[in-house]
């Protein structure tokens, strides 16, 4: 009696344990397909994201429409409705950054972030955002957090402090395939915060690269 009582017990125990193993949720776990996904993005170097950005800082924020162009290394992004402001425009190419806005002399600067800095004060890494945009994490940038979503696509991402928070992912279509991309973004860093809803993605794979105009 006594062998079997405590055969009874060890087969209750493993049920038991069994049973917990089964309903305990598992991780999402980095896609097997990461890397091909990865890859994908990647050679689309020519593509465009249509939607809405939006800015929160301390004692100030607003929105805009956002239209963000890319052709490889050169850009354009127009923002339209700033802050109640007219249409600006951001054309940039290594090494040379021009602002224009309606009624004023274009700005010119090295980078981005040293233009948006000068007229407003703010640090926003347009430098990583062209890669946060499209679902990737900076690759001259280390990564300090990377959580994946179910789709083991990028749920949660930190690099250089800021924290990316990606929602659904929108399927874009290029001539041969369909890539799941970015349709809601939101970058943290103190008290900043940048918002990205994307309704439109254009994606094209790389061509000989032409000048923005």
């Amino acid at each position: 009696m006594r062998i079997l009582h405590a055969w009874l017990c060890f087969i209750l125990v493993t049920v038991i344990l069994s049973s917990c193993t089964h309903r305990q949720p598992k991780a999402p776990q980095i896609s097997q397909n990461w890397a091909d996904h990865k890859q994908k993005v990647e050679s689309i170097g020519n593509w465009q994201a249509v939607g809405k950005l939006a800015v929160k800082v301390p004692n100030d924020g607003g929105s805009a429409n956002l239209k963000w162009t890319q052709s490889g290394q050169s850009y354009q992004i127009d923002l339209n409705g700033p802050f109640g402001s007219g249409k600006v425009t951001i054309n940039g190419q290594p090494n040379s950054v021009t602002l224009s806005e309606a009624g004023q002399l274009p700005q010119t600067a090295k980078t981005a972030e040293e233009l948006i800095r000068k007229n407003t004060g703010w640090n926003i890494p347009v430098t990583q955002l062209a890669f946060w945009v499209r679902g990737l994490p900076d690759p001259n940038t280390k990564v300090i957090h990377f959580t994946p979503n179910a789709q083991g696509l990028i749920g949660e991402l930190e690099q250089l402090g800021w924290k990316v928070s990606y929602g659904d992912y929108l399927n874009a279509s290029t001539p041969t395939t369909s890539i799941p991309m970015p349709g809601r973004i939101i970058a943290e860093y103190k008290d900043v915060r940048l918002t990205l809803v994307v309704r439109e993605w254009s994606l094209k794979a790389t061509e000989a690269t032409q000048t923005m105009q």
